[in-house]
């Protein structure tokens, strides 16, 4: 009787070792055939030659048999290890109890050997036999409602507090006296005040109930619901990183009164703007009298898709990125549209050098079954927050105005 194996390498290294010991029997055997063939044509009257003969021709007719069946066996293994591609199903596949009852003897299909392809075939197309063709498929996931792009908090840099508060020592008035001096006259003094500033870490926050029942039987729709609470705070993020007012528990928004310096269009001598590319160049142009760089400017998603469309006077379009598809940059300045800033207005400045995002917790998710009667109505408190400071310390590095 076959031999059961739990592994599959097991029986293939048992397997070649019975197969070479029947091969080396066979012509041993085959030897000993011919040299008594041999002998019985010398001494064709010796019954006795004829009839080790024979035996040796049955014996050799039940060892090919044997090998026969052996070899009937390995071809119904390598159906089923044909069929997996890689050792991990194959394995699973045979320690599984699968192979159970698979023997030499063994008729008709075995139906594991056409499941097993299924599994593991990704370009299979068939359709599983257990499958309902009557049943309606669902797509995955959820249909998410159209988020806004967020992109204000991308131009600011960001650091770490373990605080409730930044504070800062800044510069209040500077009286530069420096000049020449002649040989042995007295030196001219200059000042300077400095005031404390400070800036209150702040919290964003929301939260929503669901049945535990409905987070237990669909783990997808907890995913979604977590995504959901997680863009809610980061909205609420942007307004108030342009809007905040300043007064707890808003933050100290870039747009707030005091953080930044007002547009003046009369800037350059002898230039007038006639369209927001101009306000633009000369608002960059105001943040570089500061000696300081502008590097990003915040406008609406309709002024950014006007001055998208500007054409000369053979209608041609005069924006690059409309061909080039970079990302939206106007005379040097990353540009982000966003509907958190009101339209016909814009915000330039020198990001990276005049302001800072303190980040005091990263965005927090939470659950909990204790909150309120939770517990007896099998409900879920699912909660997302965050908790931030933004300080603008330079207000000279940002201008904000109107487009002509």
């Amino acid at each position: 009787m076959a031999k059961d194996f739990a592994d599959f390498d097991e029986f293939k290294s048992d397997l070649m070792t019975e197969v070479k010991e029947l091969y080396k029997k066979s012509d041993k055997k085959n030897s000993d055939l011919a040299e008594q063939i041999d002998v019985l044509k010398e001494k064709l009257a010796d019954d006795s030659d004829l009839t080790d003969i024979k035996n040796t021709i049955d014996e050799q007719k039940a060892d090919n048999e044997k090998l026969y069946d052996l070899l009937d066996k390995v071809e119904k293994k390598q159906q089923v290890a044909g069929s997996v591609p890689c050792a991990s199903i194959g394995d699973m596949m045979l320690k599984s109890g699968a192979f159970d009852g698979l023997n030499a003897d063994s008729k008709g299909t075995w139906s594991n050997v056409i499941e097993a392809k299924e599994i593991s075939n990704l370009t299979n197309t068939q359709a599983s036999p257990n499958r309902n063709v009557l049943v309606a498929e669902q797509n995955a996931g959820f249909l998410n409602p159209i988020d806004q792009p967020l992109m204000v908090r991308g131009l600011i840099p960001a650091g770490q507090t373990s605080s409730d508060t930044i504070e800062r020592t800044e510069e209040d008035v500077f009286t530069n006296s420096a000049n020449t001096v002649a040989e042995g006259a007295t030196k001219p003094e200059s000042n300077i005040t400095f005031k404390r500033g400070s800036v209150k870490v702040e919290k964003i926050a929301h939260w929503i109930k669901v049945s535990s029942e409905v987070l237990s039987d669909a783990s997808m729709l907890r995913s979604y619901i977590n995504t959901r609470l997680t863009y809610g705070v980061n909205f609420k993020e942007e307004e108030q990183l342009l809007n905040g007012n300043g007064t707890s528990p808003n933050l100290d928004g870039l747009l707030n009164a005091g953080n930044f310096t007002a547009y003046n269009n009369t800037l350059i001598a002898g230039v007038t703007p006639v369209d927001g590319v101009d306000d633009l160049r000369i608002a960059k142009e105001q943040v570089n009298q500061s000696y300081l760089m502008a590097t990003g400017v915040v406008m609406n998603h309709l002024d950014w898709a006007r001055i998208e469309l500007l054409k000369d006077g053979e209608g041609r379009y005069l924006h690059a990125s409309i061909t080039s598809g970079l990302a939206p940059r106007l005379w040097g300045m990353r540009v982000a549209p966003s509907h958190s800033i009101a339209a016909g207005t814009f915000h330039v400045g020198s990001f990276a050098m005049g302001a800072m995002i303190w980040d005091r917790w990263a965005m927090r998710l939470m659950a909990s079954t204790e909150d309120g009667d939770n517990f007896v109505r099998n409900k879920v408190t699912l909660l997302a927050e965050k908790r931030l400071a933004l300080e603008v310390f330079r207000p000279d590095a940002f201008v904000s105005g109107a487009f002509t």
